[in-house]
Order: C-alpha cells, then structure tokens, then sequence
C-alpha cells in the first residue's frame, strides 16, 4: 500500500534506504521542505494516519533516533582486544599467516610477547589509560602511543575479518550470505569507527560527543520547534518523549535495532501484540550506558534457547547484556530493521536484488555473486550492478564474461557499460558498438551526447554509425 500523500515523495527511502544518517537527512529536508504547507505535527500525523507497514514506521523511526556510536563504547569494544587474542592464539599454534596478521603480530608483539600475566597487566593498563581519556586527562605520549596502537590494531584485525568473511561465504548459499550481511555492515562500521577513534587520540583530541543526526541535519532552531510542535500534539506526545530520551542516552543505532528486536521477542514469545513504537520505547527504558537489562516477563523460557551464543545472559525474568563488550549482530534483520522471533533463525525468502544494493561497494561479494546462475541469469540484476557499480575491475570481468552480457536476461548490459562514466578499456567496450548488442537508436543517442558519455565511447559510436552508411 503506498504512503499517503505528501510522504509518497520519499517513499523510496522509508521502503528501502539503510544508510540511517543519510535518511535523517532527507527526512529532515522532507520536513523542511513542507513547512510552508504543512506543521511537523500535521505530516506525522498523517504518516501514521495512513497505516504504514511495521518495516515504514521502524524505518522511519530510527531515520528519528539515528546517532553514532559513542567513543567509550568504541573504545571499550576495542580494548576487549578479542581479535588479537585469537590471532596471537594462532601464532601461538603455529597457524600460517597473511601478511597483514604478520603485519598486525609485529605490531602488537610489545604487548604480546609477555607472559599472560604480563599481557592481562598490559590490558588493564591500556583500559586505564582510555579511563583517564573519558574523564578529560591528558596522556604522556608514550601511553598515548600504546593506546592508539591496541584500538588501532584491533580494528585492522577486524577489518581482516570482515575481508575473509567476504571473500569466503559461499555464494550458492544465499540464505547463508543473508544472515551474514548485518554482521559485515555492524563489523564495517566498527572498524571506521576505531579507525576513526584511534587517528583522533593519535593527535590528542578530546573523546568527541554524539548528537541525533536528525537533530544535526535539521539544525537547532528548526528542531525545537519540530519537537515542539509534535510534543503538544496528543496522539504525537509519545513520540516526542523517545525522542528526548534518545537525546539523553545516546543509544547507537545498530544497538537500538538489537535490542528493538529483543523486546519485540518479549511480546511476539508470548503472543502479545505491540508495534514499532512498543518495541523501541521498552528497548530505550531498558538501556543505560550501554548496559540493558529487559523484562521478559512470561516470555523468559521461551526465549532463552534463543539467547544461546549471543552474549545475553537471563537472569530470572530479565535479559541482560552489555553493547559496551559486543554487538549483537543476530538480533539484526538483513534489512537492518528489527527481526520477528519467528525468523529469528531462518529469514525466508532471500530478495537477490536487495543483497546486491546492500553491497554495491564491496567488490569481493559481488564478484562471488556475478558467478553464480541465480544471480547472471535473473533479467536485470548484471545491468544493475553495471549502472551502479565504480570498480573498474568488476565491469571490466562484466564486459569481458559473455554469460554476464549476454542473452535475455542481459540484454541491457551492453548498453549500460557504455554509459558507464567509468573508465573501462575502451577495447573491451568496442564490440559492444554494434546493432546486435545495442539499438540503433541507442547508438545515435551515444553519438549526439553532449554530456554524460565518455568522449572515447562518444567517437567510436560515431564511427561505426558512419560506416554503415
């Protein structure tokens, strides 16, 4: 059912988009844009007045509540030291390593080439030091040194990981590649983030403060008086209270998402009926500085074998964990939406189309998937990686492979190469410039462009039209 007018006009985002910053931004200039015509109240309520799908709403809530991840929390992540550990546990077997986890040992080997009682010191020590940090202190530079080589290690050893998750999940297995892809999103933006964090304490910056994005975007004094007027409207009221206190806490919205989809566990468990806005307003009450702790009433033993390797812990009838030592990327939909309890093992269906635009940018997947029949032989999906793709290397193995433009299913990969603005060799796009892959009234529009078609493509569509003259 589509949205009520005049929220049709970003529809496409609330259905689809899963950048959270980049949809509070077009959220907020939805907003802006509408002023003249309509109140921030009027809009939500005839958002909601529309009965929108749970995954709209859930959309569009968290475009509302989307901030980034503190830096205590990635600091604190971080300092778990969970992927030198196990690359040192590796070394320590005698395991063959890449050059990057060389690369990462010789970098780490001031710390972990003690004794374990020495490494946990070191640790301890390294926690301390980040304490300090937080709590506004200077460092001497050479424990600043130390701290920013242990966050920073350990997000390039992470970064290994999501690179060898990438290039070795099975293709053919797309139920798995599915329920892998929160988990390479979730470990992608840690990795930026302690990156991020460890290049700014390297120039002794102070530990950076979050704020809603929704908020940054809208920019002060439009936001107070969007959250003023949605505030005094009755049916709106609820929603102008999480949004103060998402102001206060600050809950990263990755985590959000988790520990959405757990308290909607604790309705679904027990067949219970609640929404989008049920479940985000129990998981806000339920956190504090990263730590959660949700009533689970009835649901508890239904949900335990459910919590089993996540992290979670159940303690009597409450569910406690902590954002501040993990991520809980299994309470994540693919959709990076919450999760029903009833999917939470088996997702369904697998929408191809969607696993593709989730990973437009990482070529190692793509790769994988353009060898697979499900995928090359499904009209469209090549010409969609074609028209959206920047890696050079990836249309080239297009242009080159006849099963990825060819046929039926294909027909418009030869064309959308052409039109690429990147710089393919242009040898392997010249036997496309010909009748039989590419309309004639194509070719002459190729060869008339005044922008927008590369000058080399441009000539040799003007020449091969010449000749059949």
């Amino acid at each position: 059912m589509p949205l009520a007018a005049p929220w049709n006009h970003i529809e496409d985002s609330l259905v689809s988009l899963q950048d959270f910053d980049l949809g509070a931004q077009r959220l907020s200039d939805f907003f802006k844009g509408k002023e003249e015509k309509f109140s921030p109240d009027e809009l939500m309520e005839i958002f909601f007045q529309g009965n929108p799908s749970y995954k709209v709403i859930e959309r569009l809530l968290f475009f509302l509540f989307d901030i980034g991840v503190p830096d205590r929390q990635t600091g604190s992540r971080a300092l778990q030291l969970r992927r030198l550990h196990r690359l040192w546990k590796r070394i320590a077997a005698g395991c063959d390593l890449t050059d990057s986890e060389h690369e990462l040992a010789d970098k780490t080997e001031w710390l972990f080439g003690r004794d374990a009682d020495g490494v946990e010191a070191g640790i301890a020590e390294a926690r301390a030091s980040f304490q300090r940090v937080l709590d506004g202190g200077t460092l001497p530079e050479g424990e600043r040194t130390s701290l920013v080589c242990l966050i920073r290690s350990e997000a390039e050893a992470l970064r290994d990981r999501v690179n060898w998750l990438s290039e070795n999940t099975d293709p053919y297995n797309l139920k798995t590649m599915a329920r892998i892809l929160p988990r390479l999103r979730i470990y992608d933006e840690a990795v930026h983030e302690g990156l991020d964090l460890a290049k700014r304490q390297e120039n002794g910056e102070p530990v950076g403060l979050k704020i809603v994005s929704f908020e940054a975007h809208m920019k002060e004094g439009l936001f107070k008086k969007w959250l003023s007027k949605v505030a005094k409207k009755e049916s709106l009221a609820r929603l102008a209270k999480m949004m103060d206190v998402q102001r206060v806490k600050k809950i990263p919205t990755m985590d959000l998402i988790a520990l959405s989809t757990l308290c909607r566990w604790t309705w679904e468990a027990a067949n219970g009926k609640a929404d989008p806005l049920d479940w985000l307003e129990k998981a806000m009450e339920s956190y504090q500085d990263g730590m959660f702790s949700v009533e689970a009433g009835d649901s508890a033993r239904v949900l335990l074998p459910a919590l089993t390797g996540s992290g979670a812990k159940m303690m009597g009838s409450k569910i406690t964990g902590n954002f501040g030592v993990k991520s809980f990327p299994a309470w994540v939909g693919r959709d990076l939406l919450t999760k029903s309890f009833l999917k939470g093992v088996d997702e369904g269906s697998l929408d191809i189309k969607a696993v593709i635009m989730q990973n437009i940018t990482r070529d190692s997947i793509l790769e994988a998937l353009l060898g697979n029949p499900k995928v090359f032989q499904k009209p469209g999906l090549v010409a969609y990686i074609a028209a959206t793709s920047r890696s050079i290397g990836l249309l080239s193995r297009i242009a080159k492979t006849r099963a990825l433009h060819s046929g039926f299913a294909n027909r418009d990969v030869p064309l959308t190469l052409l039109q690429s603005p990147c710089n393919i060799p242009v040898s392997l796009l010249k036997p496309f410039i010909n009748v039989r892959n590419v309309a004639l009234i194509d070719l002459k529009h190729l060869a008339r462009a005044k922008a927008g078609i590369r000058r080399q493509v441009r000539d040799e569509a003007e020449m091969y039209l010449k000749s059949r003259n």
